[in-house]
């Protein structure tokens, strides 16, 4: 046999084992995580530490939000946290509202808590409802803001106040675009009541 064969074979041969040593090595091999475990690092211990050091409590928080009409939808809250159900649903707490209708009088909206709901921008205040435009005050338990349709749905003990009269009714539609109010009573028996105010 020729030497320079035998050179050239154990060449290939030693390249050969390189290669499979460095594959092995590098591709194939299981890589172990491997952790500090010094007393002076913060490392939790459990899935329990986990889930109690991350929030989803939001505060201060601010929404604005324009419709085709321009028409501007303010929100405020004091406190927001997202939904466990649905992360596009966000409840807020101490929250206030303005409907910034273009030419119209501006709809200022208080309310204990809100869901607002940020892919539709839809905000359904409840508990202590108090909405305010003009000289004219309303107290509810509900106040759905519907953004889409460009309508307020005022519901459940409704109080409407004005300096010179009061009245109650079941339910409120609003339409934000023209205006256009509905008053409706959910019992046909039951008539809406308009108590007029002696000067």
């Amino acid at each position: 046999m020729n030497v320079k064969i035998v050179i050239q074979f154990l060449i290939f041969l030693i390249i050969l084992v390189f290669l499979f040593f460095f594959i092995n090595n590098t591709f194939l091999s299981k890589k172990q995580n491997v952790f500090d475990l010094s007393p002076d690092k913060n490392i939790r211990t459990s899935e329990t530490d986990f889930k109690e050091n991350i929030s989803n409590i939001i505060k201060n928080l601010n929404y604005k939000s324009f419709d085709g009409n321009g028409n501007e939808y303010v929100l405020n809250a004091d406190y927001g946290e997202i939904s466990e159900e649905n992360e596009n649903i966000i409840i807020l707490k101490k929250v206030n509202g303005i409907i910034k209708l273009k030419n119209k009088s501006y709809i200022y909206i208080n309310s204990d808590f809100a869901k607002y709901n940020s892919e539709s921008f839809d905000t359904y205040f409840y508990q202590n409802v108090i909405g305010t435009f003009e000289d004219n005050k309303i107290h509810c338990d509900n106040l759905d803001l519907l953004i889409k349709d460009s309508l307020a749905v005022l519901y459940n003990n409704i109080n409407f106040l004005n300096y010179d009269l009061t009245a109650r009714a079941d339910r409120i539609l609003l339409n934000l675009l023209n205006g256009d109010v509905n008053i409706k009573m959910l019992d046909k028996e039951n008539k809406i009541q308009i108590i007029k105010k002696m000067n």
